[in-house]
């Protein structure tokens, strides 16, 4: 009697438990959880994710289980047996054998949609969009993971033994992890546009014809070993090089989304020089007719008085002569507001010997560079620390910039960039990548170093 319950339970542990923990609806669950994890979470995160997730749970499990049932069970396996078998079904029992698990499968990716919906702060189409890269995540993990568990030695590739439903578990696990370095990583945080409708299509119709073909596949059982693995890899390729084509696709109009902003900052910058420079001819104008008529004051008022209106006059005395005019307007204006925030500025430049470069690109190219540095600095109490550095010269037939201030913050770097400081990473951080542009453009270099608390800029630029 003993004997016989403990094989039972044997059998349902195999049979039933063990295939279900190994089953599809935690690998998609897990696999959408890697595409929205980062992105931003609604109030009461916790429990809406336990909720959704134990709804999702709850649903596949009572559908497995229902799907166990004897009455099913001698219809499935009826479809999946020998042909000669299959053949005695009934054309209708062939149907429902192929349909039943395709509307579970509907079924539950709607839920996982709406796991989506409810738990994160994504609209509808990027729902759709992630909830279908999960599909597909989820059909390139379980192909891979299957056929790698064929390879190995017996029993760990024997899936009606306890060995390799464990093997299968741990190599699901693996291709999980390598599936997220190598396409969902591209695929984070994407922006609400970035799921057009034509991907959309993309990717939806993927999904449908992916399933109807592995439901199809999965009421012929008796197929060749060959033709099995054949058709594993024709799935496992087709969902690799969708989620490759969309990673590609997201990092192009990604780039093309940055290059707009950063062009839109470089008209900007141009009508800011144009702007400044127009102030600083005024201010100019205006300190030289000051200082004319404090001169003719002459004797109606004292020397000492005299000599501290002209200090109050000199603060406005905005003439900076360096060789090049867009770099005098720029240093002119950012001169007055390190003198506003107590910031020290040293620089020795010779503008001559950036003559070559358009005037928009020096304003923006030294505008940014000081502008981040002015923004560090400000944060620093330590008045011996307030300064900043600047040097343009020439070395060895190249142009070298170099730009150094003190740093309090915690940086962390990308690309070779350090990451903006601010909250809003859409609409912040594209400084330091435009003057990367413009040093390119001029088919030159940006490096950065932060060490022992000092922030250096450095631009190698080939003398034209």
């Amino acid at each position: 009697m003993l004997p016989d319950a403990l094989a039972a339970v044997t059998d349902i542990g195999l049979n039933v438990v063990m295939p279900f923990l190994n089953g599809f609806i935690f690998e998609l669950l897990l696999c959408a959880g890697l595409f929205v994890w980062k992105s931003q979470k609604r109030p009461g995160f916790a429990l809406r994710a336990c909720a959704m997730v134990s709804a999702t749970v709850a649903v596949a499990a009572g559908t497995y289980v229902w799907f166990h049932f004897p009455s099913y069970m001698q219809l499935y396996r009826a479809a999946a047996s020998l042909p000669a078998a299959a053949s005695d079904m009934s054309a209708s029992h062939r149907y429902a054998s192929v349909m039943l698990p395709i509307v579970r499968f509907i079924v539950l990716y709607a839920l996982c949609y709406l796991t989506i919906r409810m738990c994160f702060v994504i609209g509808r189409r990027l729902a759709v969009f992630y909830t279908a890269a999960a599909v597909a995540m989820q059909h390139f993990v379980y192909c891979l993971a299957l056929i790698v568990a064929r390879m190995l030695p017996d029993p760990w590739s024997d899936a009606q033994q306890w060995q390799g439903k464990v093997a299968f578990f741990v190599l699901s696990m693996m291709t999980t992890f390598l599936g997220y370095r190598v396409f969902v990583r591209p695929l984070e945080r994407l922006p609400e546009q970035m799921a057009g409708h034509g991907v959309l299509l993309l990717f939806v119709g993927l999904l449908l014809c992916v399933n109807v073909f592995s439901c199809l596949f999965a009421t012929f059982q008796g197929l060749p070993d060959g033709v099995t693995t054949l058709i594993m890899l024709t799935r496992l390729v087709t969902c690799a090089f969708v989620l490759a084509l969309l990673a590609v696709i997201a990092g192009r109009e990604s780039a093309e989304r940055d290059g707009a902003v950063l062009r839109s900052l470089l008209s900007q910058q141009q009508s800011q020089l144009a702007a400044d420079k127009e102030t600083i001819d005024l201010i100019n104008i205006k300190t030289h007719d000051l200082k004319k008529q404090l001169t003719m004051l002459g004797g109606r008022i004292s020397q000492e008085e005299i000599d501290e209106l002209n200090g109050l006059v000199g603060i406005y005395d905005s003439a900076v002569r360096t060789g090049n005019e867009a770099l005098d307007v720029l240093l002119a204006n950012r001169s007055r507001i390190c003198e506003q925030r107590g910031i020290r500025f040293e620089r020795m430049i010779d503008g001559s010997r950036i003559g070559f470069m358009k005037p928009a690109d020096i304003y923006a190219l030294f505008g940014n560079a000081l502008d981040n540095a002015m923004e560090a600095v400000s944060a620093i109490d330590d008045p011996d620390r307030r300064y900043i550095d600047m040097s343009v010269c020439e070395q060895k037939g190249m142009l070298l910039i170099h730009v150094e201030n003190p740093y309090e913050a915690d940086l962390l770097f990308d690309d070779g960039l350090p990451r903006t400081t601010k909250s809003d990473h859409r609409y912040h951080g594209f400084g330091m990548r435009s003057m990367r542009m413009i040093a390119q453009q001029y088919d030159g270099v940006l490096t950065v170093d932060a060490a022992d608390g000092v922030f250096s800029v450095d631009i190698l630029l080939p003398l034209q």
